[in-house]
């Protein structure tokens, strides 16, 4: 008789990973944000930083590796040579019921706990076992010796990672050694995403960032030294709507990045989230969101500022403009995009950015959260008929229509 235990099956895992992770292993090496005062983030506001130990972190790699070869094994039974596909994970729900209960009817919580495993693993699997992305926010903050441990056993168990992601603090990066960064590098740290989010110390200020635009440079520059790759996140319209404070956050990211120079941008424009202190600020206006327009402004005075090699990618949600591609050599496509839009008539521009928004499939994934509440279908449904009936006021009709959206949260 089995004494599978779904314990030995479950690793421990973080409620994010970043966009373009969709191959990779979810490993988590430490819980929540060791700095969580961001006023636009809302993710760990409720949770406590705490470290996880080298054991218990090696525990969920073991705990991989269990899941893997079960995995392989079915499928090997089912004659596909052990790869790995939908069908194999389906076989294996009903194979091990004393891992993963009685899918999905009746399932205790320990099986839960299996299955979130399971899931993780298989995509793994699906993708070919070469990416793992290191959660939670910063997982730099783990000592260097311990991370370089971690790493180790990763590798000895999984010999075929090849690529090895994490999000860091620049301040974190900022406090490491050389040497240390070359060490984690060379135990197989390839990328560090980096939230920049601004290059103005006033708005990093305000913003409660805790990393000063010095502290920016410095970790990012040891980074790429190091040779890890460097992917930094940048956000339109942090600066909000009055134009003094939003030009110098523009200029100085983009002065910011052209002395930095990582691997690759990544624009993720400003949502305010209802569970984000930043929300609060905008009722007792203390900070003024900006528009539409005004982010679409300030992307093209980023793209058309960079001035050295990257990859470069507007692919989150928030964006009016979903650009992917390299700077310099994309530029004038990506600033031809934009100058079409900008050249459109009011009407013209609240059209697309209802499309954009509302039929591209951010309504449906709000909606899905079951967070389509009657105050933005309200809002919603007046954005609609002001375009309908060629209202005046259409553009800011569809503007208050697509904060009160964005608020909901980002898919």
């Amino acid at each position: 008789m089995s004494t599978m235990d779904p314990d030995d099956y479950a690793m421990e895992l973080g409620p994010m990973g970043p966009i373009g992770e969709g191959a990779a292993l979810m490993l988590r090496v430490n819980r929540n944000c060791p700095w969580n005062q961001c006023l636009f983030c809302p993710v760990y506001k409720a949770s406590h930083f705490s470290a996880r130990s080298v054991e218990e972190v090696k525990r969920d790699i073991e705990a991989a590796r269990r899941v893997g070869d079960l995995l392989e094994s079915t499928s090997w039974d089912m004659g596909l040579n052990g790869y790995v596909q939908h069908e194999v994970i389906e076989a294996s729900l009903k194979k091990y019921p004393e891992l993963y209960g009685k899918y999905p009817s009746a399932v205790t919580e320990k099986q839960w706990s299996a299955l979130r495993c399971l899931s993780n693993v298989a995509n793994w699997y699906i993708h070919g076992t070469r990416r793992v992305f290191l959660q939670d926010a910063n997982a730099l903050f783990m000592k260097p010796g311990e991370l370089i441990e971690v790493l180790g056993y990763l590798k000895k168990t999984f010999p075929s990672v090849d690529t090895i992601t994490c999000y860091a603090r620049a301040r974190t990066c900022a406090r490491r050694t050389p040497e240390e960064l070359t060490e984690l590098h060379d135990a197989g740290l390839s990328w560090c995403f980096v939230g920049i989010e601004s290059g103005c110390d006033e708005v990093l200020e305000f913003m409660k960032k805790g990393v000063t635009r010095q502290e920016h440079i410095s970790g990012g520059r040891k980074l790429l030294a190091a040779g890890i790759e460097m992917a930094a996140f940048v956000m339109p319209g942090l600066g909000g709507r009055n134009p003094d404070v939003s030009g110098r956050h523009t200029r100085d990211t983009i002065d910011l990045l052209n002395e930095i120079q990582p691997t690759e941008v990544r624009v993720r424009s400003l949502a305010v989230l209802e569970s984000a202190p930043l929300y609060g600020k905008c009722e007792a206006r203390e900070f003024f969101h900006p528009g539409e327009d005004q982010m679409v402004e300030e992307l093209g005075e980023m793209i058309e500022g960079i001035d050295f090699d990257c990859a470069f990618e507007t692919l989150q949600m928030t964006n009016a403009f979903s650009f992917r591609g390299r700077l310099p050599g994309q530029k004038r496509a990506f600033l031809d995009a934009l100058d079409s839009y900008r050249a459109l008539p009011p009407m013209k521009r609240a059209q697309y950015l209802l499309n954009r928004y509302l039929r591209g499939g951010y309504l449906e994934f709000v909606q899905g959260w079951g967070k389509l509440d009657p105050p933005l279908q309200e809002k919603v449904e007046e954005a609609e008929s002001s375009i309908a009936e060629e209202a005046p006021d259409a553009l800011k009709k569809v503007e208050t229509a697509l904060f009160t959206l964005k608020s909901k949260g980002i898919p």
